[in-house]
């Protein structure tokens, strides 16, 4: 998007992540704007780490949220039946799965729902995009992209005004 620093575009997907998780539970007004997310998260050049987004996070949100690391998918579901979105991460290179072939080599998105089919988890998220790829929502089938992936379930212990 063109209100994103330029320099920050080619690594802004956790920030905007981010961004978009906070709007959606501060009824589209979030207290951040995603210039601000990359520099609060500490995100670099090559990307926005899981432990470093929940570590920063939660300093930025206080005890008043709820920021957990998962790696288990009936967490995320439970959170998704809740109506809640939740942050995931597809990351070849630091689960060491340097030669499968993820939707994303390394790409933050916000997960929307789910569904499940002849016992097969679909997820769907918004990818907000890169250069030369628009924000789009899809689908995945979760045991395909299981090993590459990581989540972030962020909600506030109470619902904000």
């Amino acid at each position: 998007a063109e209100d994103i620093h330029p320099k920050f575009r080619s690594s802004a997907c956790g920030p905007v992540t981010i961004f978009v998780i906070l709007s959606y539970w501060f009824k589209n007004c979030s207290p951040f704007q995603a210039n601000d997310l990359y520099k609060k998260l500490f995100a670099t050049p090559i990307g926005l780490f899981r432990f470093i987004l929940v570590w920063r996070l939660r300093w930025l949100l206080g005890d008043s949220w709820r920021i957990t690391p998962s790696n288990r998918i009936d967490e995320v579901i439970n959170e998704l039946k809740k109506g809640h979105p939740v942050a995931a991460k597809f990351d070849k290179y630091f689960t060491l799965r340097f030669f499968s072939k993820p939707l994303y080599s390394y790409h933050w998105v916000v997960l929307t729902g789910f569904k499940i089919k002849n016992g097969h988890i679909y997820l769907f998220f918004h990818d907000n995009g890169a250069k030369g790829r628009e924000s789009q929502v899809r689908s995945m089938l979760f045991t395909e992209q299981a090993s590459a992936l990581c989540f972030v379930l962020i909600s506030p212990r109470k619902t904000p005004l």
